[in-house]
């Protein structure tokens, strides 16, 4: 019965390591476009995604842009040319991709607090075998650097 308790909070752990790099690799994007998001192409007013808290902000952006891409689309079959639409010089799935790694990065705060709980919890589940082995590979993980 412990062993296979074991085996079971061991596999949690390495779950919980997982999302913890996750949130890291999160936490460092890698942007596609230059962030400046504009409404109206020749403005001079532009918001920073990289800046923006609301989610339902960022989600009509997407919005906005799966619209116009959608007429430009429609404009060039009826004209029968072959065109890529970028907004701000910029393809939509490059916006998409930002908007998506913006809308992580909101959330990871809250993912961050509730693996924390999780992980207080695990360590709790841990027999003492078990914590002495994970110390080890831990221990052997940082000699082998």
């Amino acid at each position: 019965m412990a062993q296979e308790t074991d085996k079971q909070v061991l596999d949690l752990v390495n779950l919980a390591k997982k999302k913890k790099a996750e949130i890291s690799k999160a936490e460092k994007p890698d942007w596609k476009t230059n962030c400046s998001f504009g409404y109206v192409a020749e403005s001079s007013q532009r918001m920073n995604i990289q800046t923006i808290a609301d989610v339902d902000a960022l989600v009509a952006i997407l919005g906005f842009l799966l619209v116009q891409q959608s007429g430009y689309v429609e404009a060039a079959e009826a004209l029968g040319v072959n065109s890529e639409f970028k907004w701000l010089g910029f393809p939509v799935f490059d916006w998409q991709t930002d908007i998506q790694t913006r809308i992580n990065k909101i959330q990871i705060n809250k993912k961050k607090i509730e693996l924390d709980v999780l992980e207080q919890r695990l360590n709790k589940l841990i027999s003492p075998e078990l914590r002495t082995k994970l110390e080890l590979e831990e221990i052997t993980g940082l000699l082998e650097k």
